[in-house]
């Protein structure tokens, strides 16, 4: 027969006996232990976020204030010199109210109804 080797399942000699209970038990306590482990593995990863946001709150916090010391001091000696501010920023083209006419660009062709 071509097919005796189809008629009976290898697995069935492969995890018989000893070797079965074994592979049962060892991926039973694995799945228990993952199952126990989880919520503290969890809480632990929260409780750590949590403390790494704070910690970079306040390490973020000193750095801007030394910064800002740092601008201060760096730009305060520059005060006494004439304060330059460039002319574009000083111009407010929307303040009048009207609407600033624009030059007309390119050729405008009127229709020729005939």
């Amino acid at each position: 027969m071509i097919y005796s080797q189809f008629q009976q399942s290898p697995f069935q000699t492969r995890f018989s006996g000893v070797k079965g209970w074994m592979a049962f038990a060892i991926g039973l306590a694995v799945i228990t232990l993952t199952l126990i482990a989880l919520p503290f593995v969890l809480l632990i990863g929260a409780v750590s976020f949590i403390l790494l946001s704070l910690f970079g709150r306040l390490f973020l916090k000193r750095q801007l204030a030394r910064f800002r010391q740092q601008e201060q001091g760096a730009y305060g000696t520059k005060q006494g010199e004439v304060e330059r501010e460039p002319q574009i920023f000083r111009e407010r083209p929307f303040s009048s109210g009207r609407p600033q006419p624009t030059p007309h660009q390119g050729r405008t062709f009127e229709h020729d109804p005939s």
